[in-house]
């Protein structure tokens, strides 16, 4: 899970208790009735909690992964908040994927200090939010392709037209599961 925002975990038990994954993948995150809801799931189905944070590498299936956040001395707020996102980078292949979560701004300085952010596909952050996918964020990923998860006439108006502007300008390919729904991306 990114983050303990409702919109990110709020079926998760759900998930835990049709699928009984052997892991769950979490950051750093602040306890909320929500969040510890999954964590009360996820000892009920024997799932295995996983904490990772920046400079995690690991290989899952054939797939290399490097954690770009939290950081692992980050001290979240006294509720959730979109800078708790765990960040991946997933390398398979030739192929390198960079899933943002909902990180902000000032996770992305974090991790344009830390390098190596290039990557062909980007899950852009935040929904499309003018917070996430900084320019010098966007230029140091460099992605061919990108995808946005966001609702259809969403009260918050996202993808905001700013981040839409600048996937354009950067010539990314861009997918909006608001106007074309799920999305699949293979990787080879």
């Amino acid at each position: 899970i990114t983050h303990a925002h409702a919109d990110h975990i709020g079926g998760m038990p759900a998930v835990l208790a049709n699928f009984r994954p052997r892991e769950l993948w979490i950051g750093i995150n602040p306890h909320s009735v929500l969040y510890d809801s999954v964590f009360a799931e996820a000892q009920t189905t024997g799932t295995h909690l996983i904490r990772h944070t920046s400079g995690d590498i690991f290989t899952f299936d054939g797939v290399r992964i490097r954690v770009l956040a939290p950081d692992a001395g980050y001290h979240p707020a006294a509720t959730p908040g979109n800078n708790d996102s765990l960040v991946l980078q997933m390398h398979f292949g030739n192929t390198t994927a960079l899933l943002e979560g909902d990180a902000e701004s000032p996770s992305e300085e974090r991790m344009l200090a830390e390098g190596g952010l290039h990557s062909d596909f980007l899950k852009v952050g935040h929904h499309g939010s003018r917070t996430s996918t900084t320019p010098d964020f966007l230029a140091a990923v460099s992605p061919s392709w990108a995808a946005i998860s966001v609702g259809r006439r969403n009260f918050y108006g996202h993808p905001r037209h700013e981040v839409l502007d600048e996937l354009q300008s950067a010539r990314v390919r861009t997918f909006r599961t608001d106007m074309l729904g799920l999305s699949t991306f293979y990787f080879d």
